[in-house]
């Protein structure tokens, strides 16, 4: 008979049958053993000890213990998922570990996703969604520093030459700051990072050959989907009125969020739409906002990098970057 499968495997096809759907406790263990796909032989086998039964016992436990844990809730006759607690994890965070564990010896890439799913503590919830996220940014980060000679794989291991690893210290440090100055604008709240960023985007169009007019942060709960607003006027005279949404958390940036935001640009009649955040956006958010013309997103390393390129927030002292304590 084939081997009963563990605690955990019979949780998360418990997670996956209630992914979209409320369902009866009968329906639910039924799509548990269904997930099984057992034979002619063992679904016709309703013995004590058969396989069918062995299996029902092991789903009754555990979706009494996942609903003793607060994972799903009994309603109504149904039970359903609440809603995952995903672990928030920042793309340039995962690069700056990786970079810091390779820079520690060479490593293959089952040994870098272990040392992260440790790391981000990925493995403590019970949905996959943030671990397949981990490794997705993983693959992309191993990619990345290849393509820019930071790192070198072998076929079996990624590695850096001692050339190589200067260039990783010099690297994480800059990573290191942009943390750092992320994270404190994070715990500023969300009206400090509105100001900041309106001032900010004021000054990088100022940088870049507009004229600012007028800038704002909208306030109040009623602002339509609408933080900001930046009026501009070009070298020939051409106006703007461009929209800001600013998300000042850690959580990515989903679909739903970019979309709303361009509906309410358009139900505004903006000429354009910047969505930031301290974040990321979702692939599938990003792949939306790169379908359109007049909405672009910035995250929390653009926004870094418009720091330093307007010494708003970052600052230089003699050959060291620092972040402007007085401002952020």
């Amino acid at each position: 008979m084939a081997s009963i499968p563990e605690y955990k495997n019979i949780y998360r096809y418990a997670l996956s049958a209630l992914e979209n759907a409320s369902l009866s406790r009968r329906e639910l263990i039924s799509k548990i053993i269904d997930s099984f796909s057992l034979s002619a032989e063992e679904a016709s086998d309703y013995s004590v000890n058969g396989r069918q039964n062995t299996l029902k016992s092991l789903a009754g436990i555990v979706v009494n213990d996942m609903e003793a844990k607060g994972v799903i809730v009994f309603e109504g006759d149904l039970y359903k998922k609440l809603e995952d607690k995903l672990i928030a994890i920042r793309i340039d965070e995962c690069e700056h570990a990786i970079l810091n564990l390779i820079k520690e010896s060479p490593k293959t890439k089952p040994e870098i996703k272990d040392a992260l799913v440790n790391f981000f503590g990925t493995d403590s919830t019970p949905t996959v969604k943030d671990d397949n996220r981990l490794f997705t940014y993983i693959g992309q980060i191993l990619k990345k520093l290849l393509n820019e000679d930071v790192i070198e794989w072998d076929g079996a291991v990624y590695s850096a030459s001692k050339e190589k690893s200067a260039l990783i210290s010099e690297k994480s440090e800059v990573m290191t700051l942009k943390s750092t100055f992320l994270r404190r604008i994070h715990s500023k709240g969300g009206e400090f990072f509105e100001n900041y960023f309106v001032n900010l985007i004021s000054r990088y169009f100022i940088r870049t050959g507009k004229t600012v007019t007028k800038s704002y942060v909208t306030g109040g709960s009623d602002d339509g989907g609408i933080d900001g607003i930046v009026h501009t006027v070009d070298s020939l005279g051409f106006k703007e009125t461009i929209m800001l949404q600013m998300k000042n958390r850690s959580a990515t940036i989903t679909e739903t969020d970019t979309r709303g935001f361009y509906g309410a640009v358009c139900a505004r009649q903006g000429s354009r739409g910047i969505f930031a955040t301290i974040s990321d956006f979702h692939p599938m958010a990003q792949k939306f906002l790169d379908s359109i013309d007049n909405c672009v997103g910035v995250n929390g390393s653009k926004i870094f990098a418009m720091a330093y390129d307007t010494s708003y927030g970052i600052k230089r002292v003699g050959d060291k970057l620092t972040i402007d304590y007085d401002l952020i």
